[in-house]
């Protein structure tokens, strides 16, 4: 249904500002009151009107509405009149920011009103200057209140209709029939749950543990109730886990009464509280015509001296906290011990729990299930009744068919039954090749399961949901991303009193999809940086195309869809964009061009009118000249696919004259020419512009007020670039600033204003390196820099003080969470740094006048460092001490690299997790401490009771000979799965049953531990837990040690060794049943790879280094000379260093199953040996040659390898042809070559098919 294509509050705001600027114009320019007057009153009596139908549709809406046609066609037609109203504003706005910027008028208000109060007069004069522009304007606007008109006309028919559609008798009727629907209990439907055995034990175990207030034979009769939540979008089986959890003889056992309420969307107290009485088996008749009060006292009585579980399924309100309140109020009156399991699609409703029961949030969040797991379920409903063996291509659609529905159990059991009801492939293709939920068969189930969540959403969320259908499935958005994407195309519309930012808006909207379960989050880390990204489930990808039909649409390589002329937001990926021309309604547009199409788009581009954001990647937007025209668009972002080598791409100076604009993002080999820099500051309303390559070229930024990212700006002497530019920059967020050398004093750098600007949140500070005089006025003049004390983010580069700044304070940076002080080289002292009480990350970098650091707490009962996480000292040469007291008691990660003359370290946390030592002094490692304090008095600094460390990674630190006093700590260390030990030259031994203190490693690497080596591996046998091992030595490592050290590694995947010059064979394959990847390097005696045919899970190969191997191969019969057997080997990824290694068994034996071959040395290899490709022809997808220095030709066969997508050459003078390739191809790169090779590819025309071709 198109209905909710224009909320009641987007289409109010456009019209409302329509309003403003037709009685602007009647209210100051004096106009006769018959110029505009019945404008006015039309456009307000057809406001009135439509905001009367479209409250009475939103407010009636139920997901199991119909679509009504009539409501449909009105509904798109008021869309049309919206966008039409919203385009002539737009333009009357344009014109007034073309004039200021021509007029170089500085003092143009900012703002998305842009103060239209402002006389109407002088604005159209000032614009058009002359009558036919007036007659002009007033006709455009004439125009759009005739569309409004038009759409309002037949408001009271369309009322009557509506009325019948939505009235309160027909809402309740269908909000009564999918209650039933969704109406469960305890008992089990299926007689096994597939998949969840994890998650069940882990929620029977909570249950059944006692609380931590709680001893084992707690007596009391009252207690407080704690909360655990299963959380996850509809389908994933959250409640049918719960009903298997609720049936757990466990379960049964430890409580004395077992609850089960099926909540929905019904948050009635009264209603919720008889049903917990029902469930409790007390007669229906006592409970009726009795009051709130009532029913819960008897609710109490029932639970006194009773430990009891509550099982609420499908919560979702998250709002009512009074109405919780009242909820749980009897449910305290149980036993100690007593607990409520939640089952809910809303991280919102943990929250909302957890708070009113005043107790820790507990929570699981239910993902699909894993492949194998899903398989199993999908093809017991698929094939229910039927062997499986004998349906090989049905079984083969299925897989693909599963692999859609990102395993979801509910969908695998209706799926998997409809499937079922009809054996003929031609029936499961055509399933494969549709939208699940346009299925009939999926109407009633899961359909109606997922648009449930979406139902619940505000109509203004419901746009932002609908808008990430156009992209494909499992994109990952980070957090501003998706949100300037939102604003830049028009979603959010800011009503005319709102005060808080688009960009504010956006997020509370994110949070709130996430928080209901429509977005996934992931943690990425970068670097040392931890970024949210947001990703969308693929059903709920689905739902979000069903819901969007007509209005968000995205094609990849499909150039015969046609494509809705009433298509607002669209994305296109390798397909012509002509097909774009005649869609006038839209507004959002990302391509990804072609080189051959770039005219072809800059037409196309004539008839976009309405485009509101434009994303493009293309090698060339010379020819772009046509986006200057596209006056509304808000967001652009320009991306050159063009490789290192080529010229670089000329931005459009078209592009200033976009007065609009409020997003730029430019990424790749874009050139901006100067004259094009010194217009940029025209673009008054930019709130984010992302050139990270033209910043700091910039004149007269400080005319953008409303930017709120300036990553690199560098002060210059010259007018234009001094640090006064920043002074009137109060949006700001981030702000870099570069060149502090070329302020000229402490007072200039005050002109800066930072301590007024209290949205900013990221800071950085930087001198230029190498400078020469004036180091004596960065101490004031840094002073004078002082930032708000809303600053959350601080980086400090080549500062040449002695001291710290005087605002490096508590006081000063209350907020600040992440500090970075790099190369300042005469900075001494940094003790204040421990007094910060939000600081989360601190790192140090080159301070190589630092010697001693002494943090210690300033008070009783505290401690320095009160939140760090992690902490990095990097590049501290001189650093001779590290002490202190009561610091860290939270701290997670400990870096230290190059810090040669510390010799030790003080005592650290039990949360520590990670410790990373690089080049360091240390002639032994800290001790591990339970308290940050032995102080009672210091109770509040108190670490985790539960040891964290994980990860242990030691790297050249000669002075340390033994891991002793460390490991001897074994009782903090449960959950160690890491430990790295790597070039510790006097490192001698490990500590005697070593592995035995262990339990949990999973990750070991040995590596050029000369002395530790010859000692051989304490009580010779390493953990059977292993999952990765890597042991490397110069050529000393002993095969026999080895031997007695492998005992049966039945975990093992990963395993690389390096320099055991003694090995001849591999180790017997037994040894490894899960190994699925193995490195071998430098073992100069290795004669035979024997036994890799027994290992049944490997699927990646690399050998580099083996002369006594390859000189066995060079005496084996070429391949195809004889005849040969399958291995049965299902290797996926190889990489050796000499193409000969393919004659040697079994590698001459690998048929189809190596999709990706890496030659890393090709610098004796004049040809190839196409039969060694040849054996994969049908599977090979990437082939590459590094260091082809002596490569001069590759074979014709090259055009049979019918899987090759791409090729990849590397250093290769000596090539001048290159072979007819086949049509999979879709990315050719060639390094290092002849300019008579770059000249062949360029002009043959024999490689213009393939998509992406790179010739350096």
């Amino acid at each position: 249904m198109a209905l909710a294509l224009v909320a009641e509050s987007a289409a109010s705001v456009v019209i409302e500002k329509l309003i403003s600027t037709a009685v602007s114009y009647v209210g100051t320019c004096g106009a006769r009151p018959s110029a505009m007057q019945d404008e006015i009153q039309r456009l307000q009596l057809a406001s009135l009107r439509i905001r009367t139908i479209l409250a009475v549709v939103e407010g009636g809406q139920t997901v199991t509405t119909k679509q009504n046609n009539v409501l449909d066609a009105w509904l798109w037609q008021l869309r049309d009149a919206v966008d039409q109203a919203d385009d002539v504003h737009d333009e009357m706005e344009y014109y007034e920011l073309k004039k200021a910027a021509q007029a170089g008028d500085n003092k143009v208000k900012q703002g998305s009103a842009l103060n239209l109060k402002r006389k109407f007069a002088d604005f159209a004069n000032n614009i058009f200057g002359n009558d036919d522009a007036l007659t002009r304007l007033r006709e455009a606007v004439r125009e759009a209140v005739k569309a409004l008109d038009n759409v309002a006309a037949i408001s009271e028919v369309l009322l009557q209709l509506v009325s019948q559609l939505y009235n309160s008798d027909v809402k309740r009727q269908h909000e009564d029939e999918i209650r039933n629907a969704r109406e469960t209990s305890s008992f089990l439907t299926e007689d096994t749950i597939c998949g969840r055995d994890t998650e069940k034990e882990r929620i029977v175990e909570w249950l059944t543990k006692p609380t931590s207030d709680e001893p084992e034979n707690a007596s009391a009769t009252v207690g407080k109730v704690s909360a655990f939540a299963i959380v996850g979008m509809g389908g994933l089986g959250k409640t049918t886990l719960a009903q298997f959890i609720c049936r757990d003889e466990k379960v049964r056992e430890f409580f004395d009464l077992v609850l089960w309420v099926c909540v929905s969307d019904q948050f009635d107290v009264a209603k919720l509280t008889k049903k917990m009485l029902e469930a409790a088996e007390i007669d229906e008749k006592d409970l009726r015509d009795k009051s709130l009060n009532a029913i819960q006292e008897i609710l109490k009585k029932n639970l006194i001296s009773k430990k009891f579980l509550l099982v609420l399924d499908d919560v979702w309100n998250d709002d009512k906290i009074l109405e919780w309140n009242k909820l749980v109020a009897p449910l305290k009156w149980g036993k100690k011990g007593s607990k409520i399991l939640l089952t809910t699609r809303m991280n919102s409703v943990v929250e909302r729990v957890a708070n009113v029961l005043q107790c820790k949030r507990e929570f699981l969040k239910l993902s699909g299930l894993e492949k194998v797991n899903f398989m199993h379920l999908f093809n017991m409903h698929a094939f229910a009744g039927a062997n499986i063996d004998n349906h090989v291509n049905l079984k083969l659609i299925g897989e693909q068919i599963a692999e859609k529905l990102g395993g979801c159990p509910l969908a695998a059991k209706i799926l998997g039954g409809c499937l079922n009801s009809c054996m003929d492939e031609k029936y499961w293709r055509r399933i494969l090749n549709e939208n699940f939920l346009n299925l009939q068969e999926s109407e009633d189930n899961i359909r109606m399961i997922l648009r449930l969540s979406y139902h619940d959403l505000p109509t203004s969320l419901q746009i932002c949901f609908r808008y990430c259908s156009i992209f494909p499935k499992n994109r990952e958005f980070e957090k501003n991303e998706l949100i300037n994407m939102w604003t830049g195309s028009g979603l959010i519309k800011k009503p005319m009193h709102e005060r808080r930012s688009l960009e504010d808006i956006g997020e509370e909207y994110l949070n709130h999809l996430a928080r209901k379960s429509l977005f996934d989050i992931k943690i990425i880390k970068h670097g040392y940086d931890h970024k949210q990204h947001y990703v969308m489930h693929d059903l709920l990808h689905d739902l979000a195309q069903l819901v969007s039909s007509g209005e968000c649409l995205g094609v990849e390589g499909d150039g015969s869809r046609q494509i809705p002329k009433t298509i607002c937001h669209l994305y296109l990926n390798r397909v012509n964009p002509h097909m774009v021309s005649n869609l006038k309604n839209l507004c959002t547009l990302i391509i990804h061009l072609n080189k051959d199409y770039v005219l072809v788009f800059n037409e196309a581009l004539k008839k976009l009118k309405s485009l509101r954001l434009l994303q493009l990647t293309a090698d060339n937007y010379k020819f772009l000249i046509e986006v200057g025209n596209l006056i509304h668009l808000r967001y652009l972002s320009l991306s050159s696919s063009l490789s290192m080598g080529n010229e670089g791409s000329i931005l459009p100076q078209s592009m200033c004259r976009l007065y609009h604009l409020e997003v730029i993002k430019l990424q790749g080999r874009i050139e901006i020419d100067d004259s094009t820099l010194d217009r940029m500051s025209n673009l008054v309303k930019l709130r984010l512009l992302h050139t990270p390559n033209h910043m700091d070229k910039i004149p007269w930024i400080g005319k953008l007020t409303s930017l709120q990212e300036l990553d690199n700006f560098r002060v210059r002497e010259e007018c234009g670039y001094k640090i006064d530019q920043l002074k009137n920059l109060q949006n700001l967020r981030k702000l870099g600033i570069g060149g502090l050398e070329n302020i000229r004093s402490s007072e200039e750098a005050a002109e800066a204003n930072l301590i007024e600007k209290k949205n900013l949140d990221k800071l950085s500070l930087v001198w230029s390196t190498n400078r020469s005089g004036g180091l004596e006025v960065d101490e004031p003049l840094l002073d004078n820099l002082r930032p708000h004390t809303n600053l959350k983010e601080l980086g400090i580069v080549e500062y040449a003080g002695v001291r710290s700044p005087c605002w490096m304070t508590a006081t000063s940076l209350s907020n600040v969470t992440d500090i970075k002080l790099r190369f300042c080289k005469r900075c001494e002292d940094l003790p204040t740094l421990g007094q910060l009480r939000s600081l989360k990350f601190l790192n140090l970098h080159s301070m190589k006048a630092v010697k001693k650091l002494l943090w210690c707490s300033t008070s009783v009962g505290s401690c320095a460092f009160p939140s760090l996480q992690e902490l990095r000292l990097s590049d501290m040469r001189n650093l001779e001490s590290f002490e202190g007291e009561h610091m860290f008691p939270l701290l997670k990660k400990l870096e230290i690299d190059v810090c040669p003359s510390l010799k030790s370290l003080p005592a650290l946390p039990l949360t520590l997790n990670e410790l990373r030592i690089f080049m360091v002094g240390l002639t032994s490692l800290p001790t591990m401490q339970q308290d940050c304090s032995s102080d009672k008095g210091r109770a509040s600094c108190s670490s985790s009771s539960h040891p964290a460390l994980s990860h242990l990674s030691i790297c050249e630190c000669p002075n340390l000979t033994s891991l002793d006093g460390f490991m001897l700590q074994q009782q903090y260390f449960p959950a160690f799965k890491c430990l790295f030990t790597r070039r510790c030259e006097n490192l001698r031994h490990l500590p005697g049953k070593f592995f035995q203190k262990l339990p949990s490693l999973e990750e070991l690497l040995i590596g050029l531990c000369p002395n530790l080596m010859a000692h051989g591996i304490p009580d010779n046998r390493f953990p059977e837990t292993l999952e990765r091992l890597t042991l490397e030595s110069n050529g000393d490592l002993e095969f026999s040690l080895l031997e007695e050290s492998l005992p049966k590694l039945t975990a093992l995947q990963y395993l690389a060794i390096d320099g055991c010059a003694s090995m001849t064979s591999l180790p017997p394959a037994e040894l490894f049943p899960q190994l699925s990847e193995l490195h071998i390097s430098n073992c100069k005696e290795l004669s035979s790879l024997d036994g890799l045919q027994a290992l049944p899970s490997l699927n990646y190969l690399y050998i580099e280094g083996c002369d006594k191997l390859i000189e066995l191969s060079l005496l084996q019969p070429p391949l195809g000379l004889t005849s040969t057997s399958p291995t049965g080997m299902e290797l996926v990824i190889l990489e050796i260093d000499r193409q000969a290694l393919l004659r040697v068994e079994p590698l001459r034996n690998l048929n189809n199953s190596v999709t990706e071959l890496r030659i890393i040395d090709g610098t004796e290899l004049t040809s190839l040996d196409d039969q060694g490709l040849l054996q994969n022809r049908n599977s090979l997808r990437s082939f590459a040659i590094i260091k082809a220095s002596s490569l001069e030709s590759l074979p014709t066969s090259m055009m049979d390898l019918q899987a090759l997508c791409e090729l990849f050459i590397d250093d290769a003078p000596l090539l001048r042809t290159i072979p007819e390739l086949p049509t999979s191809m879709e990315y050719l790169s060639i390094t290092g070559c002849s300019a008579e090779l770059k000249e062949y590819i360029e002009g043959s025309g024999k490689f213009a098919n393939i998509p992406r071709v790179e010739v350096t």
